[in-house]
């Protein structure tokens, strides 16, 4: 592992700097490497030492350092440090019994977790007490779809203009009547409503085309029973009905290997989704997996963009599948990036209006560009262009413009993207074998 594999495996920029500062013998008292793990103490401020562990068989770290940070600066500091330098290292037979245990523990605890979601669940219940409660959930979804139908309609016979004085308030009292009617994706979908940027121009436009689908999602389900199969299933997962992992599991997935493009973060009310985006190098598919980690859950980081796995994935049913679950799981191993991609912004919409027409409902459409760069208006604004000067304006953030402009010099790269509202968001990129992720 490089480092600017390790260094994406960082909370946040402040950690990776510290991260980096700490990849000095100078600063750590002991330094200690196996096959299987490293260790070391690491000074602090205090009088005792920190305590670093590293798992190297599953990129995992422990820390004795009071940081809710996760990796801390001390396991990234660690795990530099012997990338660039083993030398450094007092290479040992055997691990510490502490350490050993720790590795033991976290390995049972993932065969637990595989066997747990490999083994099917026995039914529980009778069929015709199970029909039952399918009937009345059914028939409360439908009563709160009723109610917010007519909430949507009257948004728009009294108008917006007042929303961005309190959209919280707007949208909060239908967004928990949707809880309560057992329809927690139409809730999901209210609650966007209060991370619009009403700040800024052009926020009317992003309101209403929310609703639009909204009521959209509502109109379908109503005559769901007219939809195809596979696009019913996908509307009955985005309205609240789940299906058991261990269904999915059950079918007959897709062995390839798998470029990991994107990883992405993100916390919430102390709720941490992992979204990771991957392509089949054979099949050419492209693959969501998609973690939700609780309390102090936190994702073990084994999927490292810029990095291949061989696995077999498993679709969720849909029109166009997009989630999948790991069904079975090699070991990660270098990349082998796509040179080849889409280099036409007329060919990208084409296939955006094809993906579209089969399932209106998608949210992210993935697309591997080729022969692409970045430009910039009159009105500082941030584009993405092919050769033919077509260009179509980017969802990243200013910032993050910028540095993807520094990185490939203004020149053409191939890029991992995802089509959002009628805007392109760029994951990674990457110039002949130089990847570049978490933009």
């Amino acid at each position: 592992m490089d480092r600017s594999h390790i260094l994406a495996l960082a909370p946040d920029d402040a950690s990776a700097k510290a991260g980096a500062e700490l990849a000095q013998a100078r600063r750590w008292v002991s330094r200690h490497s196996h096959p299987k793990a490293l260790w070391g103490e690491c000074q602090g401020s205090g009088k005792t030492p920190y305590l670093t562990y590293v798992d190297l068989g599953n990129t995992a770290f422990k820390c004795s350092c009071p940081s809710r940070k996760f990796p801390c600066k001390h396991g990234l500091g660690l795990l530099l440090l012997f990338a660039e330098k083993k030398n450094e290292f007092v290479e040992k037979s055997s691990l510490p019994p502490e350490i050993e245990a720790w590795i033991e523990k976290r390995a049972a605890t993932t065969e637990k977790k595989e066997q747990k979601e490999t083994k099917a669940a026995p039914k529980a219940g009778d069929e015709a007490a199970r029909l039952k409660r399918i009937e009345a959930r059914e028939k409360k979804i439908r009563a709160g779809i009723e109610e917010l139908r007519s909430w949507i309609q009257d948004v728009a016979r009294t108008g917006i203009m007042n929303v961005p004085q309190n959209p919280y308030h707007f949208s909060s009292h239908i967004a928990a009547r949707m809880v309560d009617a057992q329809a927690a994706g139409l809730s999901y979908q209210l609650r966007k409503i209060e991370t619009i940027p009403f700040y800024q121009e052009g926020w009317q436009k992003s309101l209403i085309r929310l609703l639009s689908k909204i009521y959209l999602m509502t109109e379908a389900y109503t005559y769901k029973n007219t939809l195809g199969d596979l696009l019913r299933e996908e509307l009955d997962t985005l309205i609240g009905w789940t299906k058991s992992k261990e269904d999915i599991l059950a079918q007959e997935g897709i062995a390839d290997q798998w470029q990991i493009l994107s990883r992405q973060v993100e916390n919430e009310d102390n709720l941490i989704t992992e979204r990771v985006w991957l392509y089949g190098s054979a099949s050419e598919k492209h693959a969501l997996l998609l973690n939700f980690y609780a309390g102090n859950q936190v994702p073990e980081a084994f999927f490292l963009p810029g990095r291949s796995v061989y696995a077999e994935l498993v679709f969720y049913p849909a029109a166009i599948p997009q989630r999948a679950l790991v069904k079975k799981q090699g070991v990660s191993q270098p990349p082998d990036l796509p040179q080849q991609g889409i280099s036409r912004t007329g060919e990208l919409l084409n296939q955006v209006a094809d993906v579209l027409a089969a399932s209106p409902f998608c949210e992210k459409i993935p697309f591997v560009l080729s022969g692409f760069r970045i430009v910039m208006d009159g009105t500082r604004a941030f584009f993405l262009c092919d050769e033919e000067a077509i260009a179509l304006p980017l969802a990243n953030t200013e910032e993050s413009c910028w540095q993807m402009l520094a990185l490939s010099k203004g020149l053409t790269f191939n890029c991992f993207a995802t089509y959002e509202n009628q805007q392109l968001r760029i994951h990674s990129l990457w110039k002949e074998q130089h990847f570049f992720a978490g933009l």
